[in-house]
C-alpha cells in the first residue's frame, strides 16, 4: 500500500495526541459555527445598513405588511459592498482556528502550514498557479463553445475589483486553514496521509452544500479541488501556495471571467461571459465551472502532476516496506541502543528504559551517563513514515 510521507509540520503537530476521525470533523464543524457566529458580528451591522436605506424595505416595515416576494427581491438585490464585507469577514475562520490549536491543543502555527522561509515566493507561485489553471479551464470552456467571451465589461469598478481580491485572499486562506491546515493535518496524527487527504477533501465538498446549482458533478469537483489543494500543501511544504491558489482560483472565476463562483454571481468582472444552453456538462451550469467537466479535467491532470512530483521527490513511500525497514531496523538495536533522527530532535521510548537509573532531579543514581550516549546509534528511516 502506498502513501504520502508526512511532513515535518505533520511530525511536530504529531508530538499532541489526535482524535479518532469523527471527533477530528466534529471539532471542524464547531470550529465552522464558532467563526460563522463570530462573522455575523461583522457582516449583520453591514446588513442592517443596506436594509435600513432601502426604501421598499422600510415601506414595509412602517406599514406593517411584510411581502414576502418584496423581501426576496431586497435581499436578492443586495449591493456587491455585502459580499465583500462578507468575505472580509471570512478572516475569524483563520483566527479561530489559530486559537483553538494555540490554546487548546498547544500546538505551534507552523503545524498548520505557516511557514516563515519563502512565504512570499510560495504565495507568488500559488497566485500565478491558481490564475493559470483557472485560465486553462476557460480556454478549453470557449474551444468547446460552452460558453462565449462577450469582451470586456461595461461599467467596471476598479474599487470593487480590487476589494474582491483582498476579501478573496482571506476567504481562500481561511479555508484552507480548516480543512487542510487543521483538519488534515490533525487527522495525519492517528492515519495514514491518504486517508487525511480524503476525509479533509469530503469535509471540504459538504461545506458548500448550501450553495445554489449544486450537482453531483459539482460535489466531485470540490473533492478533487480538495485533493488538489492537499498534494499543493504537501508537495511545497507550506499553507501559503494552497491558501494563494484557492484565493485567485476564486477572483479569476468571478472578478476576471465573470463566471459564478460556486453557484455565486458576480456581477463586476473584467470579461463578460455568456453560456451556450445544452452544454452544462462541460460549463457546469448555474454552479459555475466548478460543476463541469472542464474543471474535472485541469482537476486530475493537476493531481497527475502532483503526485508524479511528490514520487519523484521519493515522498511517495510503501507503507509495507516501511515497516518491514523499521522492524529491521529494531532488530538490529537489542544490544539496547536508541534510535534518534537528528533533524526532528525526538527519541524513542527505548530512551526511559536505557536512562532509568536516573532519579527524577536528572543525578546519576548508578551507571555512568556517558556511557549510554555512546551506545546511541542514528538511523535516518525510522522517521520518514
Amino acid at each position: 500500500m502506498k502513501d504520502i510521507k508526512k511532513t515535518l509540520f505533520m511530525k511536530e503537530a504529531a508530538s499532541q495526541k489526535g482524535h479518532n476521525i469523527l471527533v477530528e470533523i466534529c471539532i471542524a464543524v464547531l470550529l465552522f459555527l464558532i467563526a460563522s457566529i463570530a462573522m455575523g458580528f461583522i457582516q449583520i451591522p453591514a446588513m442592517m445598513a443596506y436594509l435600513f436605506s432601502n426604501k421598499n424595505y422600510m415601506s414595509m416595515i412602517l406599514s406593517g405588511r411584510i411581502d414576502r416576494q418584496k423581501m426576496m427581491s431586497v435581499l436578492s438585490d443586495m449591493p456587491e459592498w455585502i459580499m465583500i464585507v462578507m468575505l472580509f469577514a471570512e478572516i475569524m475562520l483563520t483566527l479561530i482556528v489559530m486559537l483553538y490549536c494555540k490554546v487548546f491543543e498547544r500546538r505551534k502555527l507552523s503545524t498548520l502550514g505557516f511557514i516563515k522561509k519563502g512565504m512570499v515566493k510560495q504565495y507568488i507561485g500559488g497566485l500565478a498557479a491558481g490564475a493559470a489553471a483557472f485560465s486553462a479551464v476557460y480556454f478549453i470552456c470557449v474551444i468547446t463553445g460552452s460558453v462565449k467571451c462577450d469582451g470586456i465589461s461595461q461599467n467596471i469598478m476598479p474599487l470593487y475589483i480590487i476589494g474582491y481580491f483582498l476579501g478573496y485572499l482571506l476567504q481562500g486562506m481561511a479555508e484552507e486553514v480548516l480543512c487542510r491546515g487543521y483538519l488534515m493535518v490533525s487527522l495525519s496524527r492517528r492515519y495514514h496521509v491518504t486517508l487525511a487527504i480524503a476525509a479533509s477533501s469530503l469535509f471540504f465538498a459538504f461545506l458548500h452544500s448550501g450553495n445554489s446549482g449544486l450537482s453531483l458533478l459539482a460535489y466531485i469537483n470540490l473533492f478533487l479541488f480538495g485533493v488538489l489543494a492537499s498534494l499543493l500543501f504537501l508537495d511545497f511544504g507550506n499553507i501559503w501556495i494552497a491558501g494563494a491558489f484557492h484565493s485567485i482560483w476564486n477572483f479569476a472565476q468571478g472578478n476576471i471571467y465573470g463566471v459564478q463562483v460556486s453557484g455565486m454571481k458576480v456581477s463586476n468582472s473584467i470579461l463578460s461571459t455568456s453560456y451556450t444552453d445544452g452544454m452544462e456538462i462541460i460549463n457546469g451550469g448555474s454552479f459555475g465551472m466548478e460543476g463541469g467537466l472542464a474543471v474535472s479535467f485541469i482537476f486530475i491532470a493537476g493531481i497527475m502532476l502532483l503526485s508524479y512530483h511528490l514520487y519523484k521527490k521519493g515522498n511517495i513511500i510503501d507503507l509495507q516496506e516501511m515497516q518491514h525497514t523499521y522492524e529491521n531496523s529494531m532488530a538490529d538495536n537489542d544490544n539496547g541502543s536508541i534510535i534518534i533522527d537528528k533533524e526532528a530532535k525526538v527519541v524513542d521510548s527505548d530512551v526511559i528504559k536505557s536512562n532509568a537509573n536516573i532519579n527524577s532531579t536528572g543525578q546519576e543514581t548508578g551507571t555512568d551517563v556517558d556511557s549510554n550516549v555512546q551506545k546511541t546509534t542514528f538511523n535516518q528511516d525510522y522517521f520518514k513514515d
